[in-house]
């Protein structure tokens, strides 16, 4: 059985998942859990803090699921691979992508310090594959945090850009956006 704070966890995820963050009031967790607000705040001292506890909780959900899966050896595949799976939760779930990723948050991790130390297990993957790249010469030797960021930045901006509908393109040809996009980070632009 869960315990009641799991229970009000679950519910505020369902809620970002469907309306954003903005979608979050303790009084409508209250009413689907029949709660008072303030039995809410018993467990969750401010909006904040549950905020914190979902983004952590849809952090670890994302890693645990992508982790399980086999990567390629082949790091080009593999990085492709990365994009389909971002790509995945920004088309099946954007609201729950912007979150996590896009919007500001109070206590969300920031470059370098928190993903140079780990804090950051679903960058961590992304990183990994990365490394092996660096490791077996298929990429220039290079900050692998660095190269990750300017990757999923990259791909957090198209995301962004196609949420907000300036991508005029269907759900295929978005990703297929994605995927060249990371072609030419690769390959570069200079002739």
């Amino acid at each position: 059985m869960s315990s009641t704070s799991d229970r009000i966890a679950d519910v505020a995820k369902e809620l970002v998942t469907e309306g954003g963050s903005a979608a979050v009031s303790m009084r409508k967790i209250g009413d689907a859990l029949g709660l008072s607000p303030m039995a809410v705040y018993r467990h969750f001292p401010n909006r904040e803090a549950l905020l914190k506890r979902v983004a952590d909780d849809m952090f670890t959900d994302v890693h645990d699921r992508l982790s399980r899966k086999t990567v390629p050896a082949d790091t080009v595949e593999a990085l492709h691979g990365a994009v389909d799976d971002l790509v995945d939760l920004a088309l099946d779930h954007p609201r729950q992508f912007a979150f996590m990723f896009i919007e500001p948050r109070e206590g969300a991790r920031v470059f370098p310090g928190d993903f140079s130390v780990g804090r950051s297990r679903l960058f961590g993957l992304l990183t990994a594959i990365i490394d092996t790249g660096i490791a077996d010469g298929t990429l220039e030797s290079a900050d692998s945090w660095k190269v990750g960021l300017t990757l999923t930045a990259n791909l957090y901006g198209l995301a962004a850009l196609y949420q907000g509908g300036r991508i005029a393109l269907d759900d295929k040809g978005f990703r297929d956006l994605c995927h060249d996009s990371l072609e030419r980070l690769l390959n570069g632009i200079l002739a």
